[in-house]
């Protein structure tokens, strides 16, 4: 290297932050170090002369190529369905499951008894035809009626639907191509009622398409949620909502 170039002390702990700082990637801070270094150090000075050009003809590479006006909308839907899906369960949906969560009542069960229950939920998954709407309206079922429930990302991508059928103050829950839940993990279904943390229920599912009674009434319900959550259920949300429907 000629000695116009040669580097400075300190030099080693910046040799490779030059593309960095043509890149505008660094932080503030350790922009302002840099570029200290920089007055001093006529081989940082330069690289930054060589590759600057280079950095120059970035943005004219490649031909820009036009936007889908839809992607926009596409992924505004994804951001509000995810954030009306997050404020549906609550402020602390999002964070981790506390370790070692108790059972809820009533469901230590036995091996025999989780087998039976097991296969009983699988038998469920095999039902299909599942009248569903499309839109976010409701129709008559019967002498109740069908509310259009919400599925999030990816689940709603690859074509997951699902409904509450509302009879009185009590409902069931319609599910079509439903995703797997994670491994080690069922679903739960929750009530939640104004000012209030969603309510856990005794409902828990594995099934794919089906019909799943929910337990509780829905009386004062303004959202049924449905998350994926430990075998035996959770006292409240551990991750966002997969399904909101509104019964109200």
């Amino acid at each position: 290297m000629s000695a116009a170039f040669e580097p400075s002390a300190g030099h080693a702990e910046w040799a490779d932050a030059v593309g960095s700082y043509l890149l505008g990637a660094m932080p503030d801070a350790e922009q302002e170090d840099f570029e200290r270094h920089l007055a001093d150090c006529p081989a940082c000075r330069h690289d930054v002369a060589e590759l600057r050009p280079a950095v120059q003809a970035l943005p004219v590479a490649v031909s820009p190529v036009p936007t889908p006006p839809e992607l926009k909308d596409r992924i505004m839907t994804v951001v509000e369905s995810e954030a009306e899906l997050l404020r549906a369960a609550g402020g602390r949906a999002d964070l981790p499951p506390e370790p070692r969560r108790p059972r809820l009542p009533g469901f230590s069960l036995r091996p025999v008894a989780a087998a039976i229950g097991a296969a009983a939920l699988l038998a469920i998954g095999v039902v299909t035809g599942i009248a569903l709407r499309d839109d976010d309206g409701d129709r008559p079922a019967g002498n109740g009626r069908v509310v259009a429930a919400q599925v999030a990302a990816p689940a709603a991508a690859e074509g997951a639907r699902a409904a509450v059928r509302v009879r009185g103050q009590r409902g069931t829950l319609s599910v079509s191509d439903m995703p797997d839940p994670p491994d080690g993990r069922v679903y739960q279904v929750w009530l939640k009622r104004p000012g209030r943390a969603p309510e856990p229920t005794t409902t828990l599912f594995i099934a794919r398409s089906g019909d799943i009674p929910i337990a509780g009434e829905l009386r004062g319900v303004e959202r049924v949620l449905v998350t994926a959550e430990p075998r035996g259920g959770s006292r409240r949300p551990s991750s966002t909502p997969i399904i909101v429907s509104r019964p109200v």
